[in-house]
């Protein structure tokens, strides 16, 4: 299926009719699109619609089996990843690719060669110098010789950006690259991709955060299901109908409308589970004291910076508390430390699920009974796994949270973000903690997936758990939390309930404090 697409540029690369298929798959269906020269184009939709393999396409990793390509009027073939970096097109992936151990000039110039003295030699004076000249350009102030490692995740993606440039790149893909940045950093991010258009550089921008495509792009392309269901004008859409055309349904329902069709009132007339009393500790949380009762879903909304991870990671005790009390049924946690958190029946789901919360490598059965493994042994007290119990426990999670895998044995990491995020929902469902802290759950999840989630913390709310949700996106605060704390600089400065629950009230409380 191919879209009309609105006037633009001189085509710079041209996609006609590309298809590609896996076994029972057909992950990109007669896909057909032009990007102009100098443009900067959203690419958008659900996981599993198309976006990632179409990538893979264009970067030389995948051939389509169907369709060609074409830049500056060319027939472009690409056999290899090589192929499309000598044509001029750099990707910049959500999940980094720079090697830390390694100076900024060397991961600049990888895949470039190094050059040489004698033939022999690696000139480090000359590789810093031509690292520079692209760092330069993105008007940002990072040393060729750090390593890679030292630097903020924003400035590992701008190195990446900067090996782009390094290689001429006409086009650069950039994928999720606002994730884990803060406010500041994602606008120094948007004043670099406009920098780049406006040196005649294309842009494909792909992310889940429509807010950012509605501010940053010039063009929508949409796909699900493996087409094409949309190109038009940023300017033409807005919300609603940019949802509408991801999804495939005719309304898309505001943070308003969904909190009203899911009833979400006030907090229920309930017993505290967890107590916080006071707490501070020296990553800049300070004198914080709240309750979460039984059946509650509690919100905890703040702009970046504002605390609220080293909020949760104190009171679980992933940081040290200076300060204050964590009670769960009434009994203190004494000690200060994530394993007695957990013996008490508290779980803390992390923001970065790929190496905080599941170990990528090993199967979903023994991610899902990672947390449990004392109650799936042969015999107790012995250190021999039972795979039948374990295999059990884990297939009855896999069917309640309904895990999209082949089977238990699939590893984690060729999950989507979303499943993978429900694999760490199950191995704290299975451990039987009573309050669950998730943090930043939907990034980089798709609508569906975001609304698989909401459905799972209302569940357990509805179990009689006490669930904490932090989200960047007040949207998603609004849409599912009876209560939610706002934090400024370490600090709750406002607590909203009921109906007092909407994004601008959320937001009026963030931005009071500066």
């Amino acid at each position: 299926m191919t879209a009309s697409a609105p006037e633009m540029s001189a085509p710079l690369l041209e996609v006609s009719g590309v298809t590609k298929r896996y076994p029972g798959v057909l992950a990109v269906d007669n896909v057909t699109l032009s990007l102009g020269a100098g443009e900067i184009v959203g690419l958008v939709g659900k996981n599993g619609a198309g976006k990632s393999t179409l990538i893979k396409i264009i970067a030389g990793a995948e051939r389509a089996d169907e369709g060609h390509l074409s830049l500056n009027g060319e027939p472009l073939d690409l056999h290899r990843p090589h192929d499309a970096t000598v044509a001029g097109l750099a990707f910049v992936h959500q999940d980094l690719q720079d090697v830390g151990d390694l100076s900024v000039a060397e991961n600049v110039r990888m895949g470039l060669g190094y050059p040489r003295k004698l033939g022999l030699f690696v000139d480090w004076a000359e590789l810093r110098r031509r690292a520079a000249e692209p760092i330069a350009r993105l008007e940002v102030d990072i040393d060729p010789r750090q390593p890679v490692g030292e630097l903020s995740v924003a400035q590992q993606r701008l190195v990446m950006i900067a090996r782009g440039l390094g290689q001429q790149a006409q086009l650069l893909v950039l994928d999720e690259p606002s994730a884990s940045l803060t406010d500041e950093e994602i606008e120094h991010l948007f004043a670099v991709v406009r920098r780049l258009r406006d040196d005649g550089i294309t842009v494909v921008y792909v992310s889940h955060r429509l807010e950012e495509i509605f501010e940053l792009t010039e063009r929508v392309i949409v796909m699900r299901n493996g087409e094409l269901v949309a190109d038009e004008p940023t300017s033409s859409l807005d919300r609603g109908s940019l949802i509408s055309h991801i999804t495939g349904h005719e309304h898309a329902q505001t943070s308003a409308e969904r909190r009203a069709s899911r009833g979400v009132g006030g907090r229920p007339d309930t017993e505290a589970v967890l107590e916080v009393d006071g707490v501070s500790a020296d990553t800049g949380v300070h004198d914080c004291s709240f309750d979460v009762r039984k059946g509650e879903i509690l919100g905890v909304g703040g702009l970046m910076g504002s605390g609220r991870t080293e909020l949760v990671r104190a009171v679980f005790g992933a940081d040290h508390r200076r300060e204050g009390q964590v009670r769960i049924h009434g009994v203190e946690i004494s000690d200060n430390h994530p394993s007695e958190s957990m013996s008490a029946g508290m779980a803390l789901l992390p923001e970065d699920r790929k190496t905080q919360g599941n170990i990528m490598d090993f199967s979903v059965r023994n991610n899902i009974t990672l947390a449990s493994l004392d109650r799936h042994r042969v015999r107790p007290k012995t250190p021999m796994p039972s795979p039948r119990s374990e295999k059990q426990a884990a297939d009855g999670r896999i069917d309640r949270l309904s895990i999209a895998t082949p089977s238990d044995r699939q590893l984690v990491r060729l999950l989507s973000g979303g499943n993978q995020q429900k694999v760490v929902i199950a191995k704290w469902l299975e451990q039987g903690a009573d309050v669950l802290i998730f943090d930043e759950p939907t990034i980089g999840v798709d609508v569906d997936g975001k609304e698989e989630i909401y459905d799972i913390m209302e569940e357990l709310a509805a179990e009689g758990k006490a669930v904490v949700f932090i989200s960047s996106e007040f949207s998603e605060l609004v849409g599912v939390c009876h209560r939610v704390l706002v934090l400024h600089e370490g600090r709750i400065v406002g607590e909203l309930e009921g109906d007092a629950v909407s994004e601008p009230a959320i937001i009026e409380i963030c931005y009071s404090q500066h």
